[in-house]
């Protein structure tokens, strides 16, 4: 139809210049091994290169849901800043991004060692050493965050996965956004029981909320339950 035909273009124009146009995984080489996980705007697949035959993480988003949400900026931002900061040792390192006619790709290092929710699940307490290293870990990439001019929003035990050597690596850029120190937002989003109050309360807010969530982690690491209150 005429619409379709007008839509292709303006769907496309939306995501340029930060998502060139290019075909869909296969006619970039890669092969869908797995589903890794579901997110709010698609999922998220384990997938091989057909050239070096490495895996990688593939986030897979539906454009047309992406816009009808209004968060094309967000999605922009999500993979600006993890490829601007991403070969940082505590962030999952992004290799590209582009577009088809109906989807944005965004193709990530695959962690494949777990993550902190799943250890927590079945561990339910850590000793507070390990709390103590791992808290440390992303209170030294929040502040390298912060520094940077981004605002990252949804920390939690979920967004912390592992790398061989037992390192924690921050994933899900979705909700960060850049925000300058003296900067302050008023967006409401996160995951509920790690919300700082000022999210919750519709006020304007700045990093500090970051700290909030991390405060939540450690609690919840430490006494074996989620503070809700």
């Amino acid at each position: 139809s005429d619409k379709a035909q007008w839509n292709v273009p303006w769907s496309e124009a939306l995501f340029l210049p930060d998502f060139p146009v290019r075909g869909d995984a296969e006619e970039q080489d890669y092969v869908v091994i797995e589903m890794l996980a579901k997110g709010a705007y698609g999922n998220v697949q384990k997938v091989q290169k057909e050239d070096d035959k490495r895996f990688y993480a593939m986030k897979i988003l539906d454009k047309k849901q992406i816009i009808e949400e209004n968060a094309i900026q967000q999605c922009k931002d999500e993979a600006a800043i993890q490829s601007m900061l991403g070969d940082h040792p505590f962030i999952v390192k992004i290799y590209e991004y582009w577009q088809s006619k109906e989807h944005l790709y965004i193709v990530l290092d695959y962690v494949p060692h777990g993550d902190l929710f799943s250890l927590w699940t079945f561990h339910s307490l850590f000793p507070e050493r390990l709390v103590r290293i791992y808290i440390a870990q992303m209170a030294i990439v929040l502040d390298f965050l912060h520094n940077s001019g981004v605002i990252y929003r949804d920390v939690k035990m979920e967004n912390i996965l592992f790398d061989p050597t037992g390192n924690v690596q921050l994933i899900d850029f979705g909700l960060a956004k850049w925000l300058q120190k003296t900067e302050r937002t008023k967006t409401v989003c996160g995951t509920l029981q790690y919300m700082a109050p000022e999210i919750l309360a519709t006020w304007q807010y700045d990093h500090a909320v970051d700290w909030w969530s991390l405060g939540i982690l450690m609690y919840t690491m430490l006494c074996g339950k989620v503070m809700l209150d």
